[in-house]
Parts: structure tokens; C-alpha cells; sequence
């Protein structure tokens, strides 16, 4: 009797810690998230490939070389301005990510802002556990539907994975 007990109380505290249902995902969404962290492969290796072409453009050649091939012989400016351009761009892909909030309504609303852009949207969670954001007024046609994988969900931190024209990104936000 004692080990059923037991193992009917070590059952259901399993089940209580591992809980992840549809309505706590619910109650957990709800409130305002904020984007900290986009990771993307092949975002990622292009920036990295980026960087290694910048570091090393120019480095074999000789001034008539580069001259013929780069239409410069000063390759130090030039990587100085392809490096500038580089920052450049990460720094917009990085504001974006910082700039990108979602707001979850218990009403199934959610208000997602993207750059200072907002745009309305429903929610919800599928049977898998899948987060689905739903246009609420498309302008032509059926509305669209973008279903994100929740990957983690606390009180503190969102992890959703997405696929956009065949590629993967993971978006970590913090409320």
C-alpha cells in the first residue's frame, strides 16, 4: 500500500512539473514580449562569410591587381568601407530584433510591433502546442496563418522557431 502511495504522489508531482498544456501556454503567453535574440544559420554564416571577404579582399593582389579587379589600388579604404557597410547592417538587423514586441491579449488579440510598425493579429495554440498568429483583416483573399513552434515558455522567457522561405529562425523574446 505504501508504494502505491508513493508512486501515485511521485505521478502526479511529475505531472504537475512537466505540465505544459494547451491552457497553461495560454496563461502563460499572455502580456507583452520583447524581442532580445534572432538566430538564424544562414543569416548567421552570411554575416560570418561577409566579415572573412572584408578581412582578406585584396590581400594577395598586387596594387595593378586590385586595380584591374577592384577598380582601386587603396584596398585599406576599401575594406574600411565595406566594413563600415557591414556594421551598418548589423546594426539594422540588431534594431530590428530589439524593436520587434509582442503583445499577447487574453481576447485572442495580439498586437505585434516590428520596427514602430504595428500590425493586429488572433492567437492561439494549436493541439501540438504550436503558436498560430492569424492576419486579422488580409487584404486580399484568405487570411494569413504563420505557425511557430514554442521551443520554451516561462514566466520570464518566449523561445518560438519559425521557418520563412525555407530557412529556420529562432526568436528568444523576455517580457
Amino acid at each position: 500500500m505504501k508504494n502505491r502511495v508513493l508512486f501515485l504522489f511521485l505521478f502526479v508531482l511529475l505531472a504537475a512539473c512537466t505540465s505544459n498544456s494547451k491552457a497553461d501556454k495560454r496563461k502563460l503567453l499572455v502580456g507583452v514580449w520583447h524581442a532580445s535574440a534572432l538566430e538564424n544559420a544562414e543569416m548567421d554564416s552570411f554575416f560570418i562569410n561577409t566579415q572573412k571577404y572584408i578581412d582578406t579582399i585584396g590581400s594577395s593582389g598586387s596594387a595593378e591587381v586590385n586595380k584591374s579587379v577592384y577598380g582601386v589600388t587603396n584596398m585599406d579604404s576599401m575594406r574600411k568601407v565595406l566594413q563600415s557597410q557591414y556594421d551598418s547592417a548589423k546594426s539594422m538587423q540588431m534594431d530590428a530584433v530589439k524593436n520587434t514586441v509582442f503583445d499577447f491579449r487574453v481576447d485572442s488579440t495580439a498586437y505585434l510591433t516590428f520596427n514602430g510598425s504595428v500590425d493586429s493579429s488572433s492567437w492561439s495554440i494549436n493541439a501540438g502546442g504550436e503558436l498560430i498568429i492569424t492576419e486579422l483583416h488580409p487584404m486580399e483573399g484568405e487570411a494569413e496563418h504563420v505557425t511557430m513552434e514554442v521551443l520554451g515558455l516561462t514566466e520570464k522567457e518566449l523561445k518560438l522557431r519559425f521557418s520563412e522561405n525555407g530557412a529556420y529562425s529562432t526568436v528568444t523574446f523576455n517580457h
